[in-house]
């Protein structure tokens, strides 16, 4: 059974498609000018938009995938589809640095022609300007839509896009009097930027994929919720994992021992809806509540 995409969804989705026609943009213009020039730097810089333009379609399928509710197979919903469509767009531009490595030393060792044109500089400013208002939309996108790993992954790549973009004016600019060595330099360069994306925005996914524990000011809110509940004598097990920009979240608080079965129940069910209204990113709380074992000082222990 499939649902229709909610408010929010639909705004990622748009930007997600918004970030592929930007894509093909961008390739076709590098891709005409590199063939033009012979720049190692711009076709680096087209291998580097191709894919993207494959993230891109990834981050557009993660953000769909994730909007299906939760099933049999995925009590805890689809989230994590996001998680793994920025992780493999990770891999990805891993590839792309190895090939773009490859090719620019096969040039340094052999040699190579290189033409420096008005138009090629001219493409790559373009890509600049492109690659800087992409990223920015997509972040304010994930922003203003509670957060979004596959729309963050795929501004990284737009930013690394950009800054790859700057080098390689400057390896055409530096071509253009003469020092033509400037233009593999650049590629280079280019891949060390893709890279550094790679690693920072991998390892960022990673740990969400191996349910490491959101940020401690998220989990801090939810204990200071709990302490100021005066029903609540004291509460332990408190653990949080993340699903795309979603948090899960299960603790166990302890009541007085002459709280009966169904106030219980009552308390464990309102500290959980306030906990979602007044932490937002977390989209489901399960509260468990028991017999004190001890009054005294509320504590978490673990």
């Amino acid at each position: 059974m499939h649902s229709h995409p909610t408010i929010t969804g639909s705004a990622k989705l748009a930007a997600a498609a918004v970030s592929v026609l930007v894509n093909i943009f961008l390739i076709a213009l590098k891709v005409l000018a590199g063939l033009l020039t012979g720049s190692i730097g711009i076709l680096a810089e087209a291998a580097h938009s191709l894919l993207d333009l494959i993230s891109s379609l990834m981050a557009f399928a993660g953000i769909r995938w994730a909007e299906r509710p939760a099933d049999e197979s995925h009590a805890f919903g689809h989230e994590k589809y996001e998680n793994m469509s920025s992780w493999v767009q990770m891999l990805l531009l891993g590839g792309t640095c190895i090939v773009i490595v490859y090719e620019s030393v096969r040039r340094l060792i052999d040699g190579f022609v290189l033409d420096v044109t008005w138009y090629a500089v001219a493409v790559m400013v373009v890509s600049i300007f492109a690659d800087l208002w992409i990223s920015r939309y997509l972040h304010a996108t994930a922003h203003h839509t509670g957060g979004s790993a596959a729309l963050e992954a795929d501004a990284l790549h737009f930013i690394s896009d950009m800054w790859g973009a700057v080098a390689v004016v400057i390896g055409l600019a530096l071509a253009s009097v003469g020092i033509t060595i400037a233009d593999p330099i650049a590629a280079m360069v280019v891949a060390a930027v893709i890279g550094g994306t790679a690693i920072r925005s991998g390892l960022k996914t990673a740990s969400i994929l191996l349910d490491k524990s959101p940020d401690r000011a998220l989990l801090a809110r939810v204990e200071e919720l709990l302490s100021e509940n005066p029903e609540v004598v004291a509460f332990h097990n408190l653990r949080a994992r993340q699903a795309g920009s979603k948090v899960l979240l299960d603790v166990c608080i302890e009541l007085d021992e002459a709280t009966s079965l169904g106030r219980a129940h009552e308390i464990a069910h309102e500290i959980a809806e306030e906990i979602k209204k007044k932490v937002p990113r977390i989209a489901d709380a399960l509260v468990h509540a028991e017999p004190a074992c001890a009054h005294g000082e509320k504590d978490m222990r673990h």
